[in-house]
C-alpha cells in the first residue's frame, strides 16, 4: 500500500509539473490560435517522404481517389506534387524559415520555396509553424502565388494531466512535441475533423541508418523517397546549425515515437482513425493496413 501511494504522489508530482511548465509555455510561446480549414472530405492520406513513398504511389495510386492529400516539407521539389496536386502542405522544420543557418539548408529553403511558388496552379493550404511568421525571406517566394494560402499553427508541446492536454490539444494551443513533421501533421487533420487518416511513406526507419565515424561524430543517412539513393550520412543538425551528439539524436527520435501515443490517445478521444498503411514503417502506436 505504502508503496502504490508513493507512485500515486510521484505521478501526481510530474503531472503537475508538466502541466504548470506547459501553461507557462502557452503563455510565453502559444499565439492566438487559428480555425483550422474545413475538410472537404471524411479521409486524408499523409504523404510522408519515408523511401517507400514512391513505390506505394506507383502500385496503388488508385486509392489515392476521393481523399484530400496531405504532402510535407520538400514534396513540392518532386514530380509526384504537380502529378498528385494535394490540398495541403504542411511543415514544422526551422530551417526552412530561419536566416541564421548553414548554407547547404539555405539552399534547400531557397529552392523548396522557388518551387512551391512555381509549380502550385491550384489552390494549396500550406500549414507552417507561427515562429516563421516573423521571417520574410521566405514569404518573398511566396506573395508571388496567390494560390497559397497559408495557416500558421501553434508547436507549443503540452504535457501534463490527459484531461489538460486534451483541452489544449482541441483551442490548437499546442501539441505533441512535434519533433518529426508527421505529428503536425496528423494533429492538424485531427483538429479539422478527418475521420480517417492513412499514412504513406511513414517508414522512421533511421535507426538502422545511425553511425559514429572515427572522429566521434555522430552521423544518420536519412532517406527520403526522392534521394534513396544518393543521399549520404551527416550530422544532425539543430535547427540548421551544428552538430547533435549520439545521445541527443536518440532522444530525438525517442521524443517522436512517444508522441506518436499521445496523439492516437488524442485521436480515438475524437473518434478518428489513424491508419499506418506504410509496410515496414518502424511506428508501433497505430493501427496497421497493407
Amino acid at each position: 500500500m505504502m508503496l502504490d501511494f508513493l507512485l500515486w504522489v510521484q505521478r501526481f508530482a510530474q503531472n503537475l509539473s508538466k502541466s504548470l511548465s506547459s501553461v507557462v509555455k502557452i503563455l510565453v510561446l502559444s499565439k492566438k490560435p487559428k480555425t483550422m480549414v474545413k475538410r472537404s472530405n471524411d479521409e486524408a492520406v499523409i504523404l510522408a517522404n519515408g523511401p517507400s513513398l514512391d513505390t506505394m504511389i506507383e502500385e496503388s495510386i488508385d486509392f489515392l481517389n476521393d481523399k484530400d492529400l496531405v504532402c510535407v516539407n520538400h514534396f513540392p521539389s518532386t514530380e509526384y506534387f504537380e502529378r498528385l496536386k494535394p490540398r495541403y502542405l504542411i511543415s514544422s522544420a526551422p530551417d526552412l524559415w530561419r536566416d541564421d543557418i548553414e548554407p547547404f539548408y539555405m539552399r534547400q529553403s531557397d529552392n523548396l520555396f522557388e518551387t512551391l511558388s512555381r509549380k502550385t496552379t491550384w489552390d494549396l493550404i500550406f500549414y507552417f509553424p507561427f515562429e516563421a511568421r516573423k521571417y520574410k525571406r521566405w514569404q518573398s517566394f511566396l506573395e508571388k502565388n496567390s494560390l497559397i494560402k497559408i495557416v500558421y499553427y501553434n508547436t507549443t508541446p503540452i504535457e501534463g494531466w490527459k484531461p489538460f492536454r486534451h483541452w489544449c490539444f482541441r483551442h490548437n494551443l499546442g501539441m505533441p512535441r512535434p519533433h518529426n513533421v508527421l505529428i503536425p501533421s496528423i494533429f492538424l487533420l485531427i483538429n479539422s475533423g478527418y475521420r480517417k487518416i492513412y499514412l504513406w511513406g511513414a517508414d522512421h526507419s533511421w535507426l538502422k541508418d545511425i553511425s559514429v565515424d572515427e572522429q566521434n561524430n555522430a552521423l544518420i543517412n536519412q532517406k527520403h523517397f526522392y534521394d534513396e539513393h544518393t543521399s549520404v550520412a551527416r550530422p544532425l543538425d539543430w535547427k540548421g546549425v551544428g552538430a547533435r551528439k549520439l545521445h541527443e539524436i536518440l532522444y530525438k527520435f525517442m521524443t517522436a515515437f512517444a508522441s506518436y501515443f499521445v496523439i492516437d490517445e488524442y485521436a480515438k478521444s475524437r473518434n478518428v482513425r489513424i491508419i499506418n498503411k506504410t509496410k515496414g514503417s518502424f511506428i508501433d502506436a497505430f493501427e496497421r493496413e497493407n
